[in-house]
């Protein structure tokens, strides 16, 4: 049917995607308003429960004569101010009044806070910036991954940035009644889905096959978010709608399974670093540092939520630098080590439409900070012209070097490749022997493109085609092909060019399993006769070949097969020359014979 057609699919997971992550940077990206107009705090905190637990000295709440010990009652107080009072109690702005009821030794009396302004340092705004712009960065680093590579593993990945993205949404959380409540209620949900999402990825990463412990694991987690998601929901709804026992129980248990959480996916990436070797190892080691850094930075700022309410907003900033590090450090090993293949296929129209968005914002900031700030409509316009023209100029300019210089600064390791190969592509007519045409369509795609295997069966004067020359196959697989390969051969034939043997199946035994199993064929022909065919693995990991290496891969056999023409025939010329040679002395003896005297 038309709705499950791969367009549709993939147009509702960019839908859902781009929808998921606008939600969540709406969510704290308000606070940048805290660089002009800080927020209102009333000076003091309480436990889950409403018990005040901090007061700070000449606050609105001191003043007012509260005391270690009170409690608020939520019960009594105004819904549009329950999400105001309890935890951390701050207010959209300084001076805004807040009432709610308080209970003193069991004696309840009704108070008005007004809030004053949250102490703002120029290192403060420097980190609200910095946290905000990095909330983005990883948002859209899970985002682009799982729009490029749609899996499991991704989207696990995708929901674990959704919920640790940094920055605060205290602008937000102090809007009217009831949007605090559905942001918080979400957010809970979101924080669910972020730490199952986490032991997804940690449970998948860099595993083709999840066995044992791990596929329990995987098992289990649709039971395991909707508990967790229960837990969460029920200390919010305890602790800013009753705000009174077991609220504070409910939020200590919640972090006891967020830590443990944690604790599991760090088990998971270690595991996977301990049974890797060699360069393998190195590959991810920065990834496993990076998880270790933000976990326990998340677990921290969990820890200071829970039992730290009314700490300072400025070491959550500072905190929350540290949670983007993780996804950061995963970003930098697909890049450099490519520890997961992400399909880079980055079109012109991706990057105009980067730079389209780029110039909406442009002209949004622009309107705002000459029609609203300076009011100066006039001048607005003007200089909305010149931005006009200047990326007009910039656009016409760009668009030759748009490819080029995406492969070449984002994704230097496959450009790398390519132009490696793309090398060896017009070397290969040179090539002296039948062993350099080997080496230079084996060993140097596996070599540039970190692939697991190649093979190559050449054609003999038989017709059977043997094992020439392979990396990563040994000598109990495959050295020659039989009847039962006929069909494949016969399709690379007619193909003329690559073969995905995902599309058309081929043998499972007598070749490599695992990563080394052949996912791609590629015919070479000579004067229309299939001459050899080499077979070609994933990635050391896995990962599939991308369009771009097919394509890098598909432009050596022009070259071998000029190779292979060339050398038949100079081969058949030396023959010829041998046959010539050979026909000269004999004509010479006969001519020897006839002379001689009877």
């Amino acid at each position: 049917m038309a709705t499950h057609s791969p367009s549709n699919r993939a147009a509702l997971r960019t839908f859902v995607v781009v929808a998921l992550s606008l939600v969540v940077i709406s969510w704290f990206v308000p606070d940048i308003r805290r660089l002009w107009l800080p927020i209102g705090l009333l000076g003091y905190g309480t436990d889950s429960d409403g018990i005040v637990t901090t007061i700070d000295a000449n606050s609105p709440a001191a003043d007012a004569g509260m005391q270690l010990g009170d409690r608020v009652d939520l019960q009594l107080t105004p819904p549009q101010f329950r999400f105001a009072v309890i935890s951390s109690p701050y207010v959209l702005a300084a001076g805004e009044r807040v009432t709610f009821d308080l209970v003193h030794k069991g004696v309840h009396r009704t108070i008005t806070l007004a809030a004053v302004p949250e102490p703002m340092t120029g290192v403060h705004k420097v980190l609200i910036v910095v946290d905000t712009a990095l909330g983005i960065v990883v948002i859209a680093l899970g985002a682009a991954l799982v729009l490029l590579r749609p899996n499991p593993t991704t989207w696990g990945f995708f929901f674990f940035c959704l919920a640790i993205a940094p920055g605060t949404q205290d602008v937000v959380n102090s809007l009217p009644f009831p949007i605090p409540d559905v942001v918080f209620a979400s957010g809970q949900l979101l924080v669910a889905a972020g730490a199952i999402g986490l032991l997804v990825f940690a449970f998948r990463f860099l595993h083709e096959r999840v066995q044992g412990w791990r596929l329990v694991g995987l098992r289990t987690l649709p039971y395991v978010f909707i508990l967790y998601a229960m837990l969460l929901m029920w200390s919010s709804y305890q602790t800013l709608w009753l705000g009174r026992p077991p609220a504070e129980l409910l939020a200590r248990i919640a972090l006891v399974v967020a830590w443990l959480i944690n604790l599991i996916a760090l088990y998971a990436f270690v595991d996977t670093y301990l049974r890797l070797r060699g360069a393998d190892r190195q590959r991810i080691q920065w990834v496993v540092i990076g998880f270790g850094i933000s976990l326990a930075a998340l677990s921290v700022v969990l820890f200071i939520g829970t039992e730290l309410p009314n700490s300072p907003s400025e070491s959550f900033d500072w905190i929350g630098l540290l949670g983007a590090v993780a996804p950061i450090t995963f970003a930098y090993a697909i890049v450099r080590h490519r520890v997961i293949d992400v399909s880079f296929v980055v079109s012109r129209a991706l990057v105009y439409g980067v730079l389209t968005t780029l110039l909406v914002g442009v002209f949004s900031i622009i309107d705002w900070f000459f029609t609203d700030y300076l009011r100066l409509a006039r001048l607005g316009t003007i200089a909305e012209v010149v931005a006009v023209v200047a990326f007009g100029l910039w656009f016409n300019g760009l668009h030759k070097r748009v490819d080029t210089f995406i492969d070449a600064t984002f994704f230097r390791q496959r450009h790398k490749a390519e132009v490696q190969l793309a090398r060896v592509a017009v070397a290969l007519p040179l090539a002296p022997t039948i062993g350099a045409v080997a080496h230079f369509i084996v060993e140097e795609p596996v070599h540039a493109m970190s692939l697991a295997s190649a093979a190559l069966f050449r054609r003999g004067r038989d017709g059977v085609f043997v094992r020439e020359d392979s990396q990563g196959w040994d000598t109990s697989h495959l050295s020659r092909l039989d009847e039962g390969d006929v069909p494949l051969l016969v399709l690379a034939h007619s193909e003329n060019g690559p073969l995905s043997l995902y599309d058309h199946g081929w043998r499972t035994e007598g070749v490599p399993l695992g990563p080394a199993h052949p996912v791609l064929v590629l015919p070479i022909i000579v004067r229309r006769e299939l001459t050899a065919v080499v077979f070609y693995s994933a990635h050391l990991h896995g990962e599939s070949l991308d369009p771009d290496e097919i394509k890098a891969i598909a432009g050596l056999a022009p070259g071998a097969a000029a190779a292979y023409d060339h050398l038949e025939a100079e081969a058949m010329q030396r023959r010829l020359d041998s046959m010539a040679s050979e026909n000269e002395s004999l004509r010479t003896q006969l001519a020897e014979a006839q002379i001689q005297p009877a």
